[in-house]
């Protein structure tokens, strides 16, 4: 007896109802939340610091003396000596040049001569107006006689003093005969040595410039002159003393002493749009030589904490920037920030942040408001005060 078999358009109809029922399994393990749910994207967070902000703006400056004397001879005639080397420390009141004084002595005891023959006539000229006005008294003498001897005796008493003004004259050039310091500082090299003839057109002898104290000359933007006007106008101006100037010099060292604001041009140079303004340092050792170039830094005298956050935490659009901050349940928030100095690899946050939080600073790319994250610590941000 044959055993029974089904049909076989029964079984290719088996055959692909199985087939659905597994393309419809396969389809139902594809939709979502048909399997478990993806974990949360991991991000790297960091606390933010609260750091001394240290923003100081450069300036290249030129150091300048704020007091220069080229030493001239006002008389003329032939160096009897120099009595100082170049380069040398003076004060003022030394002796630096000796003029040949011979013609000038001559000429001032001449003037003196003179001085002494004009008192001479006017004495006998005035003892002639007191006899003449006796007489006349008398009626011996008629009124012009008197009236020559009145003459007589005024210019007498005009010749004296044409020659007291003779005899100042010559006793001062006679004077200038000794040439000394008029300022303490360094003298720089003699242009005349002893033996030579000198005089009002020989031009500079030596040039004489102070040292300690010193000036830097810098030049600011005349956008920031306004600036600083508007604070001053606002009843906020600068306080010279609440600036820290320091200069650091050509061969990388920082200059050790610590300088002052005293003067800013009133005028605005047109070539350029600057204005000059002027600090003074002091300089005992003589370091800063006028003419050199140094390097200004200019920063408040107390330095603002500011919390500071790493750049890679900062993220911007068209509303300006933001951070992720962790809240709690691990979700993260955007927080709105303003920014301002960079300090090492962070910025500091004039608002939007105290301190404290958590930001996330890796990661950041994929995060949306309100998202729940797993976090892990960053390291720290370098920058330092």
């Amino acid at each position: 007896m044959r055993a029974c078999q089904p049909p076989v358009h029964l079984a290719i109809a088996g055959l692909a109802g199985a087939a659905v029922i597994c393309l419809a399994s396969l389809s139902l393990a594809q939709q979502p939340g048909a399997g478990p749910a993806a974990p949360p994207p991991a991000v790297v967070v960091q606390k933010v610091e609260v750091q001394k902000v240290n923003d100081p703006a450069r300036f290249t400056a030129r150091v300048e003396a704020i007091d220069a004397v080229d030493i001239r001879a006002r008389v003329t005639g032939f160096l009897q000596s120099v009595s100082f080397d170049d380069g040398q420390a003076v004060k003022a009141g030394d002796m630096l040049f000796q003029i040949d004084p011979g013609d000038l002595e001559t000429t001032a005891a001449s003037a003196r001569a003179q001085l002494a023959r004009a008192e001479a006539t006017r004495k006998s000229a005035e003892t002639t107006l007191t006899r003449n006005r006796n007489l006349l008294a008398g009626n011996t003498i008629s009124q012009a006689a008197l009236d020559d001897a009145q003459a007589a005796f005024d210019v007498a008493t005009a010749d004296v003093q044409v020659a007291q003004a003779a005899v100042a004259a010559a006793e001062l050039n006679l004077s200038y005969t000794r040439i000394t310091a008029p300022i303490s500082g360094s003298i720089g090299r003699a242009t005349f040595t002893a033996g030579n003839l000198v005089g009002p057109d020989s031009g500079s002898l030596a040039r004489i410039v102070s040292l300690d104290p010193i000036q830097v000359a810098f030049t600011i933007t005349e956008g920031l002159l306004v600036t600083l006007r508007q604070q001053a106008a606002a009843g906020g101006a600068i306080d010279p003393n609440a600036l820290d100037l320091s200069l650091s010099l050509a061969n990388g060292t920082e200059y050790q002493q610590r300088g002052r604001v005293h003067f800013v041009e009133n005028e605005v140079d047109q070539q350029t749009g600057t204005v000059t303004a002027r600090a003074t340092f002091p300089n005992p050792d003589h370091i800063l030589v006028p003419g050199q170039f140094v390097t200004l830094a200019v920063q408040e005298r107390d330095v603002p904490s500011l919390p500071v956050v790493p750049q890679t935490a900062v993220l911007q659009d068209q509303q300006g920037r933001f951070v992720y901050l962790l809240g709690a349940n691990n979700t993260v928030s955007q927080r709105r920030i303003d920014t301002g100095a960079r300090v090492g690899t962070g910025w500091a946050v004039t608002t939007g942040l105290d301190g404290g939080e958590q930001v996330v600073v890796e990661g950041i790319q994929r995060l949306a408001d309100g998202m729940t994250v797993t976090p892990s610590e960053g390291q720290p941000v370098g920058g330092g005060p």
